[in-house]
C-alpha cells in the first residue's frame, strides 16, 4: 500500500469541489493514537457539544479553513452577500429528482469503511473499479459500473477526509466512462455535522487541522484541531457541503439502499423529501432543520437496526421485521433492500428470503478489522430471475453467489 500515500496526501488538501486547495500539507497525516492523552480524546458527549457550540460562535464567522490563498485563521467571507458556494447550491439539481434511478449497468455496494483508507482501497479493488497508476494516483477502471457506498466514512479511523475525496475523484472519472459513484450519509456523518465528535480519533483531528490549513505550531494543539473540525463540518462548512450531496435513501432499479433501513413511515414521508431536507440542513440554508425521520430516533433511516439482527430473539420478531420490510418494498415496487450500519459477524448476508442484505462487515481497523467484502448487483435481465436483480457477495478470498434464503 506504499503507493497509496502518494495521492492520499494530495487528497487531504482538497476541502470541497471547486473550492481550490487548502494550505500545503506539512509532514505526514499519520499520527499515532497515543499522541493525545486518552482523557482528551474520549470526551463526554455533552462536553464535546459544549466546546463545539463555543467553537461555532467564534469560528463559523471566522473559519480556520482557507482556500489556499488566505492565511489560516483569517475571517472568510460568510456574511453579507451570498458566498460562491451558497450561490452554486441554488443551481444544484435537488436529490429528490435523482432518488429513483434506472440503469443497465452493474452495481456494487460497499458498506461502512470508518476512516480506514487501506480497507477502502481494498474494497474498491475487490469491486474491480480501482487501480493505482505508476505515479501512485487512483484510476477508475470500472467502466460503466455504478458504486454505492452506504455511509459511515467518518469516525473510528484516521483518514476520513482522504476517503471522501477518493470517492469524489473516482466519481469524476467514472462519469467519463458511463459509470457513477453514489455516496449515502450514515449516522456518523450526521453526528459530525451536529458537532458530536466522540468517535473521532486523534488522527482524525490532526487530519482536520491539516486540511483546514492550520500552521504546524497550531495543528498539534487539540483545541485548534477541534475548532478546525467544527469549521469544516458545521452546517455550511466545506466538508458539510460535500456531504450535502450524499443521499439519505436511494433506489436503483429494484434495489433500495439506506444506511440503517427504511420503515413504512419513511416511505409515507417521502424519500426524496428526506434527501432534500438533509441536504438543505447540511448546506446551512436559512431555516433548514434536520428531519427527524432521517436521524432523530432509533427507527430513523440512519439509526434503524430493525432488519440487521443476525439472530432474532424469536420467530415472531423475525416475522414482524420481514413483514415491515415487505410492506416497504411493495410501496416502492422494489425487490430488495441493502443496508449497512450494524457489523455482521458472519460477513455480508441476507434474510427474509433474500429481501434484505446486510453488508457492514466491520472492515475498518477501528471496528472489527475484517477482510473487505462487497455486494455485486447485476441488473434485471442480466441473468437469473426475470425482472429481478441478481446478487453476489465478493470476498477477499473469492466470491460466491449468496443464498437467497436462510430459514423459513
Amino acid at each position: 500500500m506504499a503507493a497509496v500515500g502518494t495521492w492520499a496526501q494530495d487528497l487531504a488538501m482538497r476541502t470541497a469541489a471547486g473550492r481550490g486547495r487548502c494550505a500545503e500539507t506539512r509532514g505526514s497525516l499519520r499520527r499515532r493514537r497515543e499522541g493525545l492523552p486518552l482523557a482528551r480524546r474520549r470526551r463526554t458527549a455533552e462536553g464535546t457539544r459544549r466546546t463545539c457550540r463555543e467553537g461555532r460562535r467564534r469560528y463559523v464567522r471566522e473559519p480556520c479553513c482557507t482556500n489556499g490563498s488566505e492565511q489560516a485563521g483569517k475571517p472568510a467571507e460568510v456574511g453579507g452577500e451570498a458566498s460562491e458556494a451558497q450561490k452554486a447550491s441554488r443551481d444544484l439539481v435537488p436529490l429528490s429528482e435523482k432518488t429513483f434511478i434506472t440503469t443497465d449497468s452493474r452495481v456494487v455496494a460497499i458498506g461502512d469503511v470508518h476512516g480506514d483508507l487501506q480497507k477502502t482501497v481494498a474494497a474498491l479493488k475487490l469491486a474491480g473499479v480501482l487501480s493505482i497508476s505508476a505515479e501512485g494516483a487512483p484510476v477508475w477502471c470500472g467502466g460503466d459500473t455504478v458504486v454505492v457506498q452506504l455511509g459511515d466514512i467518518l469516525d473510528r479511523g484516521d483518514h476520513e477526509i482522504q476517503i471522501l475525496h477518493l470517492f469524489l475523484r473516482l466519481k469524476e472519472q467514472a462519469k467519463e466512462q458511463g459509470g457513477d459513484v453514489f455516496l449515502l450519509n450514515g449516522n456518523h456523518e450526521s453526528l459530525n455535522i451536529c458537532g458530536d465528535f466522540r468517535y473521532v480519533t486523534s488522527g482524525g483531528f490532526v487530519e482536520s487541522a491539516r486540511v483546514a490549513g492550520l500552521p504546524p505550531e497550531m495543528a498539534g494543539k487539540f483545541q485548534a484541531q477541534l475548532k478546525a473540525r467544527v469549521a469544516l463540518f458545521a452546517p455550511g462548512g466545506p466538508i458539510a457541503r460535500e456531504l450535502a450531496n450524499s443521499y439519505t435513501a436511494l433506489q436503483i432499479n429494484d434495489t433500495v439502499f439506506a444506511h440503517g433501513g427504511i420503515m413504512p413511515h419513511h416511505v409515507d414521508y417521502g424519500l426524496g423529501r428526506l434527501n432534500d431536507e438533509m441536504s438543505r440542513w447540511m448546506r446551512g440554508e436559512e431555516g433548514a432543520r434536520s428531519p427527524m425521520a432521517a436521524m432523530g430516533s432509533p427507527d430513523s433511516v440512519l439509526w434503524c437496526r430493525e432488519y440487521s439482527r443476525e439472530i432474532w430473539k424469536t420467530q415472531v420478531d423475525r416475522s414482524r421485521s420481514c413483514a415491515l420490510l415487505s410492506k416497504v418494498l411493495n410501496q416502492l415496487s422494489a425487490n430488495q433492500m441493502v443496508v449497512g450500519h450494524t457489523p455482521q459477524e458472519m460477513g455480508c448476508n441476507c434474510e427474509c428470503n433474500g429481501r434484505i442484505w446486510r453488508i457492514d462487515v466491520g472492515m475498518s481497523s477501528g471496528v472489527c478489522n475484517a477482510l473487505a467484502q462487497v455486494l455485486e448487483i447485476q441488473p434485471p435481465g442480466a441473468g437469473g430471475t426475470p425482472g429481478q436483480s441478481t446478487m453476489r457477495v465478493l470476498k477477499m478470498e473469492g466470491s460466491y453467489p449468496a443464498s437467497l434464503s436462510r430459514g423459513p
